[in-house]
């Protein structure tokens, strides 16, 4: 789907996610989105291709590149599920597609990762 003119972010602009629902070994579900033209959520994307850098794909047809995300053990006291780790993210943007994401950007935020590999936010994803 092409974007018109007015459905591209302006440039500089961000987005915030509050949720990340999925599996790490499957597919993954980024929602809670506002800023940018998501449409509110990613399309479901492989864990494996986001682990490596990869493409989300947005419900309103727009999308971001990220690279290969470095993550940083934090505390894991906020985390739901007993037995889960946290890490902090950062990943470089490296494409935005109809969002208005300045490009070289950064997404950022934490996630909890539960025995099972299931992942949840911890803080929001912010990309920018």
């Amino acid at each position: 789907m092409a974007l018109s003119g007015a459905q591209a972010g302006a440039a500089g602009a961000s987005i915030t996610c509050t949720t990340i629902n999925g599996n790490g070994t499957g597919l993954l579900v980024i929602s809670g989105c506002s800023g940018g033209v998501t449409g509110g959520a990613s399309l479901p994307v492989s864990g494996a291709a986001l682990a490596a850098g990869g493409t989300i794909n947005w419900i309103s047809g727009s999308s971001t590149t990220i690279a290969p995300p470095v993550l940083v053990p934090t505390s894991a006291k906020k985390c739901k599920v007993a037995g889960s780790t946290a890490d902090k993210l950062t990943a470089g943007v490296v494409a935005d597609i109809g969002d208005g994401i300045k490009v070289p950007g950064v997404a950022k935020g934490a996630v909890c990762i539960d025995p099972n590999l299931n992942i949840s936010i911890l803080k929001a994803l912010k990309i920018k």
